[in-house]
């Protein structure tokens, strides 16, 4: 230990300027970073979950897992953030467009925006969604351009769903209306071919062609009860908007805010940069003077045991 400390009190000039330098390179950057900072967040209210977002279990997909409503529109939002689609839809909509056309390569430009964004759960019915920018104007805007873009998106994946849905109703309807008028043919024709008094086996036979028409009937009036409510519920839930409701609105921001971890992070990396530099120095600086020093001593020996032998 001790000839590491001799090294260090040798070099101690250099050390102390090695430390300034990179301490002061970085706790100024880290200043520099939190000043030109600034956040804005939107805290979002989701009442419901909304059933065609609904988790399933993988080992069996008629099993939904339990979720909860934040928690399914927040993975939801990440999920978007990471496509860059979703980023360029956002970007053209806000005040960056002709930074975004104007880019040699869209896609790290992109990459750049996304990495600037949070989602984060507040409890069983709160999201928060915040940006970072250096420039205090960008997030409110750029947060409520990706929250628009993310009520276009899921609307018209709700659309297509009901269509597709309601596509399939109506080609049940139309085959259960052939059955209906199947059965009420058969009827017909049992009641044209059979006059009263009917037999017993006729009766029971009559009576299981009316079963099967009423069958029908209801099963027609069912569906079409179905493809009703595919149609209106997308549209009433548009109208009501209860299932996400922004409850803080992005503001701007007047003071520097959000670039706290980016800030203790470029210190601590700082901090701990210089201190291994120091180590190194003082490491290498040690093992090479010792050897220097080991072969003149042993060469000095040498020497003087020669001298005292011709003596």
């Amino acid at each position: 230990m001790q000839p590491y400390l001799n090294t260090a009190r040798r070099f101690r000039w250099l050390l102390a300027t090695i430390l300034i330098l990179v301490w002061g390179v970085g706790l100024v950057s880290a200043w520099l970073e939190y000043a030109s900072t600034y956040e804005s967040e939107a805290t979002i209210w989701v009442v419901r979950v909304a059933p065609a977002l609904s988790v399933t279990d993988p080992d069996d997909p008629n099993i939904a897992l339990i979720t909860t409503a934040a928690a399914q529109q927040a993975e939801v939002l990440k999920q978007f953030l990471e496509t860059r689609s979703f980023l360029n839809d956002v970007v053209m909509r806000t005040t960056l467009r002709e930074e975004l056309q104007a880019a040699t390569d869209q896609r790290k430009y992109l990459d750049d925006i996304q990495k600037h964004f949070t989602v984060e759960t507040l409890g069983t019915s709160l999201i928060r969604v915040s940006f970072t920018s250096d420039d205090p104007r960008l997030p409110p805007e750029l947060i409520k351009a990706a929250l628009t873009v993310r009520t276009e998106r899921l609307e018209q994946a709700r659309l297509a769903s009901a269509a597709a849905l309601s596509t399939l109703y109506q080609r049940q309807l139309e085959f259960e209306e052939r059955r209906a008028l199947e059965a009420q043919q058969a009827l017909d024709q049992f009641n044209q071919s059979h006059s009263a008094p009917l037999s017993d086996v006729d009766e029971h036979r009559q009576g299981q062609l009316r079963l099967t028409l009423d069958y029908a009937v209801v099963r027609v009036g069912d569906l079409r009860a179905r493809i009703e409510r595919s149609q209106l519920a997308p549209a009433l839930l548009e109208v009501s908007g209860i299932e996400f409701q922004v409850v803080d609105e992005p503001l701007v921001a007047t003071t520097p805010s959000g670039g706290e971890r980016s800030a203790v992070l470029i210190g601590a990396v700082a901090l701990i940069a210089g201190a291994g530099l120091a180590a190194l120095l003082i490491l290498v600086a040690t093992l090479l003077g010792e050897r220097v020093i080991r072969p003149a001593e042993v060469g000095g020996a040498v020497t003087h045991g020669r001298v005292a032998q011709r003596t």
